[in-house]
């Protein structure tokens, strides 16, 4: 995973279009986990998940998150392309690995149908829940998510931004 930080330098010499590519369609922004958190994570390897804390009110996530912007980091994604699936869990075959000791294995999945449907989340019947903008989405079911939107895998707060979103926000960083 890169920071905003790093991120920002490539925004002031690559064109919109050339990021976007690059990126892929969506990114996933992230406050990191504390260290002593990661390392438990890694400890638990296959074991079940601790529970998650109350989940913080929507306001609460949103300052947090974007307080210290340049702080977060940027989840890389493999290339998405047309429309593809994307995992999220603790399992090192996933294609988001968040080392949180309340995510699942196999906690979420994240499913592009291109430009036009946009993204959806699929919950796999985590044991901590899966959340959009702090409302959990039922186990096993499926929900729309849209840019800007704030997604939780049991603890772990993601912002789901689309490419053009970010580079924007990049931008009026940077500048």
């Amino acid at each position: 995973m890169m920071t905003v930080q790093e991120l920002r330098a490539l925004t002031r010499r690559l064109t919109e279009a050339f990021f976007c590519r690059q990126v892929g369609p969506f990114v996933l922004v992230q406050k990191p986990p504390s260290p002593v958190m990661a390392q438990l994570a890694l400890k638990m390897g296959a074991a079940r998940t601790t529970m998650a804390r109350d989940i913080p009110s929507l306001e609460r996530q949103q300052v947090a998150l974007w307080l210290h912007f340049d702080a977060l980091t940027v989840a890389t994604l493999p290339p998405v392309e047309g429309q593809d699936v994307l995992t999220v869990g603790r399992q090192p075959d996933c294609d988001l690995v968040v080392n949180e000791p309340s995510v699942s294995k196999r906690h979420a999945k994240l499913c592009w149908h291109g430009p036009h449907v946009g993204c959806t989340l699929v919950d796999l019947h985590s044991s901590n829940g899966t959340f959009v903008n702090a409302k959990e989405v039922p186990s096993g079911g499926e929900v729309h998510v849209r840019d800007g939107d704030l997604l939780g895998f049991g603890d772990a707060t993601f912002a789901f931004l689309l490419a053009p979103s970010f580079y924007a926000k990049m931008q009026r960083i940077a500048l």
